[in-house]
């Protein structure tokens, strides 16, 4: 473990993050949902090699289901191009089928986002989140929260969410960022009074009413 990995906030939990970023796993039900195609995104796919084009359906058809790219083996994704060879690629041998290169992959990842209307998340797209993400910040510094929003976000302005890592890292930014703001407005316009009394919250003894005898989660911002 790096130091950076040891220093990230631990915001969900294993099956949270398997849920988000994992490998479909498809039945033959989710199959015929995500591997079905409009008429555009039919002549997108069919513009290219059909060696190509099966892996642009798959990876199509597992952007609609977690607006994610995924990195996998053949082995890994047999069941799913054997279904889409059945149902639209009636040519192809899998038998001989190889992974795209990665210049390929990465046209293939940029059509679907064309075809989608989305974006990948750039420089541009950090910006803009980190800028909606200490807005969200100043009204709850829990992390999960602040991270579920930032995933809100990036889904309606329809930008691919970055690796949980870069979110774990963005998140504790902006909490930091929010507790140095908040400590600076106390500094500048709190009396030396109430300082002396936040102190004594903070540090009270068994006998004294302490902060974290009386916080909680509010239910609502109310």
């Amino acid at each position: 473990m790096s130091s950076a990995d040891s220093h990230r906030l631990n915001i969900l939990t294993s099956a949270e993050i398997n849920e988000l970023y994992g490998l479909p796993r498809f039945g033959d039900n989710e199959r015929q949902l995500f591997f079905d195609m409009s008429e555009a995104e039919h002549l997108s796919i069919q513009s290219r090699r059909a060696s190509a084009g099966i892996f642009q359906a798959l990876e199509l058809g597992y952007f609609k289901a977690k607006k994610q790219f995924f990195v996998f083996e053949l082995a890994d994704v047999m069941g799913d191009l054997q279904y889409l060879a059945l149902h639209h690629f009636a040519r192809i041998d899998l038998e001989v089928l190889e992974m795209p290169s990665k210049p390929t992959r990465l046209l293939i990842r940029q059509a679907v986002l064309d075809t989608v209307n989305y974006r990948a998340f750039d420089a541009a797209a950090k910006e803009i989140l980190l800028l909606h993400m200490r807005r969200v910040a100043a009204l709850s510094t829990h992390p999960q929260y602040i991270l579920r929003d930032a995933l809100k976000f990036l889904a309606l302005e329809r930008i691919v969410a970055p690796l949980y890592t870069s979110l774990q890292d963005l998140v504790g930014r902006v909490v930091a960022s929010e507790g140095a703001r908040v400590t600076q407005l106390l500094q500048q316009h709190a009396s030396s009074a109430i300082i002396e009394r936040l102190n004594n919250l903070l540090q009270g003894d068994d006998q004294a009413i302490t902060v974290n005898a009386i916080k909680r989660e509010p239910r609502d911002f109310r």
